[in-house]
């Protein structure tokens, strides 16, 4: 192709592009003058992607002295934002990347914006404006695919709750939260005050993140997105990231788009460390729980891409190589003429993921039961909190299963028949991943009630500790009761003589009484409230039967 030709098409590129940017801003008009049809919650969105085109982030990229990078990986990053897999029926799918946002429209204009064949595009990280507009423009794409992925950015109001979107209104979009688990190193105990202070503080930076994310002051494409941090024990921080995707029709072709939070980091500096005691410096000691999923071991292995951080020792984030090593677990013969074999591995790798996080829910619930039957002399009270927050969290990943359960009879319905007429959606493939999220639904539930287990049994502990400690104090206050009343008719009988006698005894050179008559009276005295202490219950009852003789004589 001619050097001008290509100029041309690049051109036509860049005006497509800026009117799908120019007619999304245009629908944004004011709330107050149209409050049903104003499409005003997209106003920050619209203007995020007005923002004057900022070249691929590599190109500006600033050192920063206090992220943590590896000897190994000081030199500069390569952050690829797209990946195109070219599907067909006979053959592999080509891979192709990109990372620079010139050569992505370069090659979108010389394919005159369509590929003759299915395709899987993968969006990867932090996106920035001249990014997003590409690929909207170039798929004609909604704009409401975008806002419903950036649904942690504010809208134009703060109390404007238009995330997530009704089933009609979203039907093409299926998304997806993967967790990832972050092993902070060796063992360290942190009692529930700092585990509290660390959550706090991870997510003040967490709203930090997205603030600068909107003000355009970090829109570095490829950089990895982190919607929630979770943090049970020292031991390890659980983050938490989306991936959503689409199905758009290029006339008789299709187009699965999936974006992903996970960018291409290969330092942790994307990860909101809490700063606290206990935490600071842990990001140099940060590696990732792998995810562990394969297809039948008895099939051919899938050949395996050379890994892009081969010099790291460090475990590196699952999620963020499944875009550039994705399909060893699906048949790219069905996945090049149904869409939904083509997302099948994301299907397997969320289903995988979310397990592994279960299975660390249940093993940290088993272990905080059993150190409290184990240590029932001093049930520890905060562990209830423990219990609670993790309740909590299973229960919003019980509801995104179910929500997934319902994508599976309504989004992918649409699927099904956008699919080619040789191939249908699989029934087979619908009921392996009911299966699947039907058990992961079940295991949470599982340790839901694990949770609610452990929380009564220490609370049982605690109830049955302090009725012990109260029987205890109750026959303490007995014995001190006792000793008080023994004391009292003691030393009352004698005050109330002394004070009778007016201590006017012969011996004392006072009036003409003599001393032993009183000694005469209070040993009689003193003897009969001794008996009355010591005894006042059999004589009550002996008195007692004695009037009820009486009563019943007369």
């Amino acid at each position: 192709m001619a050097t001008s030709d290509v100029s041309a098409d690049i051109s036509t590129t860049e005006e497509k592009t800026k009117e799908y940017t120019q007619s999304f801003l245009a629908r944004i008009r004011s709330f107050h003058n149209d409050p049903l049809h104003s499409a005003a919650y997209l106003g920050n969105l619209a203007r995020f992607l007005h923002k004057p085109n900022q070249k691929s982030a590599r190109h500006a990229r600033r050192p920063n002295p206090q992220r943590f990078v590896p000897e190994s990986l000081a030199e500069e990053e390569c952050r690829p934002f797209v990946y195109e897999y070219a599907l067909f029926p006979d053959m592999d799918p080509k891979l192709t990347t990109f990372d620079d946002i010139d050569k992505y429209k370069q090659a979108i204009s010389i394919n005159n914006h369509n590929a003759d064949c299915n395709e899987l595009i993968f969006l990867a990280g932090r996106p920035s404006p001249e990014w997003l507009s590409a690929v909207g423009a170039r798929y004609k794409l909604d704009h409401r695919f975008f806002h419903q992925h950036l649904n942690f950015l504010p809208t134009g109001q703060r109390d404007w709750f238009t995330a997530p979107t009704l089933p009609s209104r979203s039907h093409n979009v299926i998304r997806f939260c993967i967790p990832s688990i972050l092993f902070v190193g060796e063992h360290r105990y942190v009692n529930i005050v700092d585990l509290q202070k660390a959550r706090g503080d991870c997510e003040r930076r967490l709203l930090s993140c997205f603030r600068s994310f909107l003000e355009g002051t970090s829109t570095e494409a490829g950089q990895s997105i982190v919607r929630r941090i979770n943090i049970h024990s020292g031991d390890n921080l659980v983050i938490e990231q989306e991936l959503s995707s689409c199905l758009l029709k290029r006339g008789d072709r299709w187009t699965v788009l999936v974006w992903t939070d996970s960018g291409q980091d290969n330092d942790f500096a994307f990860v909101p460390t809490p700063d606290t005691d206990r935490f600071k410096g842990a990001v140099n000691r940060f590696d990732f729980c792998p995810v562990f999923f394969e297809k039948d071991l008895s099939e051919k292995p899938h050949l395996s891409r050379p890994p892009t951080d081969a010099q790291n020792p460090r475990l590196r984030q699952a999620l963020s190589s499944l875009p550039g090593n994705y399909g060893h677990t699906i048949d790219w013969t069905k996945a090049a003429v149904d869409p939904l074999s083509a997302i099948q591995e994301i299907f397997t790798f969320h289903a995988a993921s979310e397990l592994q996080y279960v299975n660390m829910l249940e093993q940290f619930a088993t272990d905080q039961i059993s150190r409290a039957e184990s240590n029932l002399a001093g049930t520890d009270m905060s562990s209830i909190l423990h219990f609670d927050y993790a309740r909590s969290i299973l229960i919003r990943h019980g509801a995104h299963i179910q929500n997934l359960l319902g994508s599976l009879d309504t989004c992918l319905k649409g699927w099904k028949h956008r699919a080619t007429q040789t191939h249908c959606c699989d029934e087979e493939l619908m009921s392996t991943l009911r299966v699947d999220l039907n058990y992961l639904s079940t295991r949470i539930q599982n340790v839901i009630t694990l949770c609610e287990a452990g929380r009564s049994a220490i609370m049982s502990n605690a109830s049955i500790q302090e009725a012990k400690r109260s029987s205890e104090q109750a026959v303490l206050v007995t014995s001190l009761t006792k000793a008080t009343n023994r004391l009292t008719f003691i030393f009352l009988p004698i005050s109330f003589l002394t004070s009778v006698f007016g201590m006017n005894f012969r011996q004392l050179g006072q009036g003409t009484l003599s001393i032993w008559l009183w000694v005469a009276i209070a040993l009689p005295l003193l003897a009969c409230c001794i008996v009355l202490v010591e005894s006042g219950g059999h004589l009550k009852t002996i008195l007692w039967r004695g009037l009820r003789c009486l009563s019943g004589q007369s």
